[in-house]
């Protein structure tokens, strides 16, 4: 362990802050300068004695106390300049923490199958917060503590080495004893942690099967399996304070005894020259305001808030650990020929385990270039297929599969070049109209964009707006029609070969309908319509109608396949 980090919350830290070094590095720089009254303090004492108030040179004296106030104005100026930097490191470090818990623990869902809970994504997500303010909190206190103990001993050092080896000796055998205490606290705080969530977890078990406990009568056994672990947990924090009162002798080692040391033996060396009343007044400055409230602090609350971080981040990197990658190499979309079929293989879906489902085994082959219209009553489906057959959902059972391979386990950036979905309510968002339009397809020149505005009939919106560099500054001032129109435009100049149309005409007008839908008729690639209209299904080559079961029908309306 480091300084009581076990090597996962120790590896977990360091990834974390990895993107913090020029700011840390400020900080580091800051911090020196802080602690430039603390190394001066001893200096400046003594020669203010030796040198003025002990001889008789009062001004002398004073001079040097001068000094030192100056040098305490250049402190609160670096203490001032600190906050930037300390929230340069503090705030990307929550948020590089939570993508890494959420994209490990999407991963463990999707990959293990195993169900975090809304339980402990809620836990996890509070101890993030915790870890945040922890580092704060250690950033603020531990970060001064630190430099002003270095330059304390530095100090002591340099005005005179025999007094420091007399400090030294017995402050390294009290932060020996510190360090071996932070370990130890921090492996009980880590086990009363398992233990409050241990009593949690039973607690919500017992309240969950609250009815069949009643029923069965089992409600003292109920409660004998709370209590246990609520006894477990009890203990774990009896040990923790148990083990918090290490503090006082640590203290008393390294802080008081080089004092009482300083003082025991200071006549006898003034006495023998060989050292200064200076020197010997220096030397207790330095320990007793500089060495003891570091060793005070640091012993209880900086102690205290390590402990407690090391605890959290050795949780975090346990709850959602990094998962190897996987062994076969993610398909790239030059592997895809440039006209996939699309093929749907004994397809069910359910929105749960219990639930019944949506789509039950259905099975067919949309070839390239094909133009399908889903027809069905609502709430049939006709969007829960859309959403499978564009790889947003995953099935339940069977496949939804682009040139052979299952959409819901392409690469987001492969499966966004073979398919779009256009929703019924579609998004527009504030920038130039030419940003909207070719969000899909960033490479289009001024002459792709206007031939895709002149097919899907956008030309009188795009005068209205201003033209290509017109602005969208509102996208709710726009109708939905309007919103729809703009949509049609992107997808249309989209490089996708399969595009899939939910209900995305709902809101024009008719004849605008039949310019959209001729359109993208006519633009090469497979076209999905879900159609709330009849006119749409009589201008398609086929027709998947759901009506419970599902029906793929030719235009003239002859079964050709059943599932």
């Amino acid at each position: 362990m480091r300084l009581g980090l076990t090597p996962t919350a120790a590896a977990l830290l360091a990834d974390a802050l990895r993107g913090s070094r020029k700011p840390l590095l400020r900080i580091v720089l800051l911090s020196a300068v802080e602690a430039a009254p603390v190394l001066a303090a001893g200096w400046v004492t003594a020669a203010a004695l030796d040198q003025g108030f002990l001889t008789g040179r009062p001004g002398v004296g004073l001079a040097w106390l001068g000094l030192l106030g100056v040098l305490y104005l250049v402190r609160a100026c670096a203490e001032r300049a600190m906050f930037d930097s300390l929230a340069a490191v503090v705030e990307p470090l929550r948020d590089h923490l939570t993508r890494r818990v959420v994209h490990n623990t999407l991963r463990q869902a999707t990959i293990l199958g195993r169900d975090p809970g809304t339980a402990s994504v809620s836990r996890l997500s509070s101890q993030i917060d915790a870890v945040r303010d922890l580092t704060a909190s250690l950033l603020r206190t531990a970060r001064p503590l630190a430099a002003s103990l270095i330059a304390a001993l530095i100090g002591l050092a340099g005005l005179d080495p025999f007094l420091a080896v007399l400090v030294l000796v017995p402050l390294a055998a009290a932060v020996a004893i510190f360090s071996w205490s932070v370990r130890r606290l921090t492996a009980l705080r880590r086990d009363a942690l398992v233990a409050s969530e241990e009593v949690a977890r039973q607690v919500g078990e017992v309240l969950a099967a609250a009815r069949d406990i009643t029923s069965l009568g089992a409600e003292e056994h109920a409660a004998g399996l709370v209590e246990a672990e609520s006894d477990r947990a009890r203990r774990s924090l009896l040990r923790i304070g148990r083990a918090v009162t290490l503090r006082i002798p640590v203290v008393l080692l390294g802080g008081y005894v080089p004092l009482v040391a300083l003082l025991l033996l200071g006549p006898s060396l003034i006495d023998a020259r060989t050292i200064t009343a200076g020197a010997l007044i220096g030397a207790a400055v330095y320990v007793a305001e500089s060495v003891v409230p570091a060793l005070q602090l640091m012993t209880g609350t900086v102690g205290g808030y390590w402990s407690q971080l090391g605890v959290l981040l050795h949780r975090l990197g346990e709850a959602a650990p990094e998962l190897p990658p996987a062994a076969r190499p993610e398909p790239t979309l030059d592997q895809f020929p440039e006209t996939p079929d699309l093929t749907v293989d004994g397809l069910s879906f359910a929105y749960g385990a219990g639930a019944e489902p949506v789509l039950r085994d259905l099975s067919l082959t949309i070839p390239f270039g094909d133009h399908l219209v889903i027809t069905g009553a609502s709430g049939i489906g006709k969007s829960t297929l859309a959403a499978l057959l564009a790889g947003i959902h995953e099935p339940t059972a069977g496949s939804v599969a682009f040139a052979g391979r299952p959409a819901a386990t392409l690469p987001e950036g492969v499966r966004n070049r073979l398919v779009v979905l256009v929703p019924q309510e579609a998004y527009v968002f504030p920038g130039t109209v030419r940003d909207n339009l070719r969000y899909l397809a960033p490479q289009a020149d001024d002459d792709a964009i206007s031939h895709a505005v002149d097919r899907v009939g956008l030309t009188p919106l795009l005068a209205r707006l201003g033209g290509l560099d017109g602005t969208v500054a509102d996208p709710g001032a726009l109708s939905s029609g309007e919103r729809q129109l703009l949509a049609l435009a992107r997808t249309y100049l989209s490089p996708a070969p399969v595009v899939i149309l939910d209900e995305a005409t709902a809101h024009l007008d008719l004849a605008a309908e039949q310019v959209a839908e001729r359109a993208f008729r006519d633009r090469p690639g497979t076209l999905i319509v879900i159609a709330h209209r009849a006119g749409s299904a009589a201008r398609a080559r086929r027709v998947l109608h759901l009506d419970g079961e599902a029906h793929l029908l030719t235009t003239n309306e002859v079964p050709v396949l059943s599932s």
